[in-house]
């Protein structure tokens, strides 16, 4: 059996966490092992088994696992599939006194996750698998945090202290008990398509792509496309860009923002296709737009 210390994981001793993305092939595994830092384990793609306190369970998309320090497990790819598994490994005291803060819930959901010290337990329930929706919601989560690990720009320890306690509080309400009974899959999906036009309209202005989401859903594009526009009546792109044009007509309104420095700013990148797209929902040009309501406006005082 292999002992990870978290020296090996975790390169930074003041900053103990670490973000990882692993993905392994059909027919490999990681072999038994413990290691003394808390891991979670969330599977975002493909099959296998997971060993885990003498007990095997399945691993599949939307599986999340907290391995405790000093607990030994293993895992291995399912035949003719892959594994790609978020890795986060932190330490107990890298939140510090945050942890106390979730001490109220400890009626209503199992506390995996909670410092031992304080719960007064050593065994906990630290496997169960979400909804549609709640990985989508997950994966957005993860995928800040790994791109805040990657960068290390100023201040990322901050956002990332925030960020797992944000994870944090979210399986505290995925795990209560109502969230593990079987789930009517027609609203399991809407509730999916709702988080999904939830997260464009609070990213609109980066580059989100149907592959993308689609990536995260698990979902073909042609699935994704065609339940999307049966919930929304329309297509993800005609969705994400009528929530660019709601913004940039916004900033036309009420700021002097040049036309070219608004079509940046609501996430197009060339002009042309910003006057294009906006043409296509309002049926005059960003330019004539303005100008047709400040008119107005003028009109309204005189």
């Amino acid at each position: 059996m292999i002992h990870y210390l978290k020296k090996q994981m975790i390169a930074d001793t003041e900053f103990p966490f670490h973000i990882g993305i692993d993905k392994y092939r059909s027919g490999e595994s990681c072999r038994l092992h413990d290691h003394d830092f808390t891991e979670l384990f969330y599977v975002a793609g493909g099959e296998g088994v997971h060993r885990y306190k003498d007990r095997e369970t399945y691993l599949g998309r939307g599986c999340v696992l907290i391995i405790q320090p000093g607990v030994e497990h293993s895992y291995q790819v399912a035949k003719g599939s892959y594994l790609r598994i978020y890795q986060v490994a932190f330490c107990q005291d890298l939140l510090g006194g945050e942890w106390p803060a979730l001490d109220h819930a400890l009626s209503y959901i199992d506390p995996f996750f909670i410092d031992p010290s304080i719960v007064g337990k050593k065994d906990f329930i630290s496997y169960f698998t979400l909804t549609p929706s709640q990985r989508f919601e997950l994966l957005m989560l993860l995928e800040k945090m790994y791109s805040e690990y990657d960068k290390k720009k100023w201040g990322y320890h901050c956002l990332i202290r925030l960020q797992l306690m944000e994870l944090f509080v979210y399986l505290s309400r995925w795990t209560n008990a109502g969230s593990h009974q079987p789930g009517d899959p027609v609203i399991m999906k809407q509730d999916l398509y709702q988080e999904v036009c939830k997260y464009i309209k609070q990213h609109y202005m980066n580059p989100i792509t149907l592959e993308q989401v689609c990536t995260y859903c698990g979902m073909s594009q042609s699935a994704f496309t065609r339940n999307f526009k049966r919930v929304t009546g329309l297509s993800f792109i005609e969705y994400r860009n009528k929530e660019r044009i709601q913004a940039a007509k916004d900033l036309l309104i009420t700021t002097d923002l040049t036309i070219m420095m608004i079509s940046a700013k609501v996430g197009f990148s060339n002009v042309s296709n910003f006057d294009r797209v906006f043409k296509h929902f309002e049926g005059l040009s960003p330019l004539v737009y303005r100008k047709h309501l400040t008119a107005s406006d003028r009109s309204a005082f005189v």
